[in-house]
């Protein structure tokens, strides 16, 4: 099959640091090319594929210290205009939430996949009723459920297990990996950390792509950094994220929202640390709780299971994310679903 793959201008492929819709796209590209697909991708220039890359700017807005929200903006139209313009080359175009690819669905007979990393109900129920080419893909059950539409297929994001180092000997801490924001709890993980006595480690970007991302890291999360018990680190290379999860006790997510998957879970139990996490969002999909960790209701249940989180076998972390979310397993997912769309037997209901 011909398959476009369209992400957004903001982040390259695969993400210069952690990013989990941006490394998906990069697992798609690089094992559809292997199975005999011929791929093209649509992202920023600095991106980084064995497939076609196409771009209509050099370096991803994220990266690029003259790029302002108004640029963006501009860039992601004429970035999915780019791919739209020459849609009919392509068996399917596979396009990655949020580009504006259901916008130009509509003007070719292309079918576009659209997978939510996350969207509104009232967004996915605009899509249904105004783009018919448009066919939507969840990340999760949670997700399907949130958005009230059992019609909805699922395909859990995968990890590359071989860029994961397993380590069953951890260090004296724990960690939280993700956006510096309100809803991914840094700020819970901190006050629980120091109920528990425990050092946390916090690696998580302040983004200027959110303007309360700098206020919550300066008021919730700044004063308590005291280079000992609760340490930080901005950013890093995705493997250096990867490496430092393996050699925590534990990864701490008390959300503050219902994530509607999680990368840096199951990435975090590739490499043999256990999650501490409440049952929001899609965590009972992604962590076995017993087994693979730990889902809790409050914070003095995650202070009082913090002491406990060594009792878990890491080897098993490991073996259920390889059962369950291996990047083999969703490609096959996605390959089931592009040759529906392809052949006329999926259309959006």
């Amino acid at each position: 099959m011909k398959i476009a793959q369209i992400t957004s201008v903001y982040i390259s492929v695969p993400p210069k640091t952690h990013g989990g819709t941006e490394r998906v796209v990069y697992y798609l590209c690089q094992q559809l090319s292997r199975r005999g697909h011929q791929v093209e991708l649509f992202a920023s220039g600095d991106s980084k594929v064995d497939c076609t890359l196409q771009s209509v700017l050099p370096i991803a807005c994220q990266d690029d210290p003259l790029s302002t929200f108004y640029l963006e903006k501009e860039f992601e139209t004429r970035h999915t205009y780019d791919l739209y313009r020459q849609a009919e080359r392509f068996d399917l175009i596979h396009a990655h939430w949020p580009t504006l690819a259901p916008y130009f669905s509509a003007f070719t007979t292309t079918p576009t996949l659209v997978t939510y990393g996350y969207i509104e109900k009232e967004l996915h129920e605009y899509y249904r009723t105004h783009f018919p080419h448009c066919l939507p893909v969840c990340v999760s059950q949670a997700q399907r459920k949130m958005l009230g539409d059992d019609s909805i297929p699922v395909v859990y994001n995968g990890v590359d297990m071989n860029e994961i180092v397993f380590n069953d000997k951890p260090e004296d801490f724990f960690i939280i990996v993700g956006r510096m924001t309100p809803g991914k709890g840094i700020a819970e993980a901190i006050r629980i950390a120091k109920k528990a006595g425990a050092r946390l480690l916090i690696v998580g970007h302040v983004t200027t792509h959110l303007p309360w991302s700098e206020e919550y890291f300066l008021k919730e999360v700044k004063p308590h950094i005291d280079g000992d018990k609760i340490r930080y680190i901005e950013r890093l290379p995705y493997h250096e994220i990867v490496q430092l999860m393996s050699k925590a006790k534990g990864f701490l997510f008390p959300l503050q929202w219902d994530e509607p998957f999680g990368m840096v879970v199951i990435e975090a139990m590739a490499a043999g640390t256990p999650v501490v996490a409440y049952p929001r969002g899609s965590m009972p999909e992604l962590i076995k709780h017993g087994e693979t960790g730990y889902l809790l209701d409050n914070e003095d249940e995650m202070v009082e299971m913090i002491d406990r989180i060594e009792t878990l076998d890491r080897a098993r972390c490991r073996k259920w994310v390889e059962e369950r979310f291996s990047v083999e397993r969703m490609v096959d997912g996605y390959e089931g679903l592009y040759k529906m769309a392809a052949s006329g037997r999926w259309t959006a209901t």
